[in-house]
């Protein structure tokens, strides 16, 4: 095709215009091969089905194997070779085959290889099929349904500005795989961060581990001699600040969580609860997934009445109870009090069945202040990653029109 363009953001010493090429000039999707349940094995080569796709673009799950050998190795696949799902739920991920160890893979039917060719740099394909030019492309012939499904035919079809020089996509595509590799190794250390910190919720809450200075024994409490209802209905219909509260964030405003507030913005909020600061909430359907928040902002705030709010009693350290909310042990004391049928529900009044250890308030409050510190490691590590991303989705835009 002769329709010649020039991106807005390139690397120095390039200026010929890019040509706008069909996949299948650069990286030609292939079909796998169809496998049959009978030629499946326990052991022996893996074989990459649409199922070993994951919803983020990994590749993992659980493998089938073929124990023996093709003497035709077309339908063989190696680390690096960029695939993609072409059915089921996760049609149109693209992955790049990664192991710790090197290995070959079977590609099953279903699972297509984007192939090599002298013309484009590896990298760069891998560059072009994960932008949003890509995505905006495949959501036009995607065929939904039941069971999703896209044609190598319309995948081949799409378009890419591409630039000729082969040293220009290479140092793009390496680029990218820079920023890939620099986000998944913070992303690895984010995960071990967080395993460690559930680590040490559970020494710390079975005393195991105890900072120095402190030998007394904790004391065992009512969380209903410690914890009391704070919320009051919003009679009067005051304009306060709607917040929803997450597993992962606690509270929210309801305009972060909703497009223009959704439709709560328009909502008669004369029975929701009024929430002061140093409140705690949660959802009794969604405790169960760590949807519990405290709020600390300096000014009252309204939450759904569905919503279960509470406050401590003065000799509670309230930084330490919410690690105590994330620990496991708070996580057995709902499976061992919800009720309900389809819906499992955990109220106020059976949060105050249950019981926790306390140490005294000035071990309560260093405990806390020292878990506060982690969990700010925890978002500067999530901050970063979170910049990586938008980074690279700028460039990403910007490059490919």
């Amino acid at each position: 095709m002769n329709t010649k363009r020039a991106p807005k953001v390139r690397f120095k010493g390039f200026t010929d215009a890019w040509e706008l090429r069909k996949l299948e000039e650069v990286a030609p999707l292939r079909g796998g091969y169809a496998f049959q349940s009978n030629q499946y094995a326990n052991e022996g080569i893996p074989i990459v089905r649409i199922s070993n796709i994951l919803s983020d673009g990994s590749v993992g799950g659980e493998f089938v194997f073929h124990n023996e050998l093709k003497d035709d190795e077309i339908f063989m696949l190696e680390n690096g070779d960029i695939v993609l799902a072409m059915s089921g739920a996760t049609t149109g991920k693209v992955s790049i085959l990664s192991s710790e160890k090197s290995c070959k893979y079977y590609q099953n039917q279903r699972v297509g290889l984007f192939s090599k060719t002298a013309t484009c740099n590896y990298s760069f394909v891998a560059t072009i099929v994960r932008s949003e030019k890509f995505l905006e492309q495949l959501r036009d012939v995607l065929v939904a349904g039941a069971q999703p499904n896209v044609s190598a035919k319309d995948i081949d079809a799409f378009d890419f500005s591409v630039p000729k020089d082969v040293e220009e996509q290479s140092q793009i595509g390496n680029f990218f795989r820079t920023l890939d590799r620099l986000i998944t190794l913070y992303q690895r250390k984010l995960d071990k961060m967080k395993e460690l910190k559930k680590a040490f919720l559970n020494l710390i809450f079975s005393q195991k581990l105890r900072f120095r200075g402190f030998t007394e024994s904790w004391e065992l409490r009512k969380l209903k001699d410690i914890t009391y209802p704070a919320g009051e209905k919003n009679r009067e219909n005051l304009p306060l600040d709607s917040y929803s509260i997450t597993n992962e964030h606690g509270f929210i405003p309801q305009d972060e969580r909703f497009e223009n507030g959704g439709t709560m913005r328009e909502t008669d909020k004369k029975m929701y609860y009024i929430v002061s600061p140093h409140s705690f909430a949660y959802n009794p359907a969604r405790i169960n997934i760590g949807s519990i928040g405290y709020q600390n902002t300096d000014k009252n705030v309204i939450v759904s009445s569905l919503y279960e709010v509470f406050k401590t009693s003065d000799d509670v350290d309230d930084r330490l109870l919410w690690y105590w909310f994330k620990s496991s042990y708070f996580q057995k004391l709902i499976e061992q009090f919800q009720e309900g049928g389809v819906r499992l529900y955990f109220y106020y009044d059976k949060l105050c069945m249950g019981t926790l250890s306390l140490p005294s308030f000035e071990e309560q409050h260093k405990i806390g202040k020292y878990l506060d510190t982690y969990d700010n490691l925890i978002t500067l590590r999530q901050e970063k990653i979170n910049q990586l991303t938008k980074l690279k989705t700028t460039f990403l835009k910007n490059m490919f029109l």
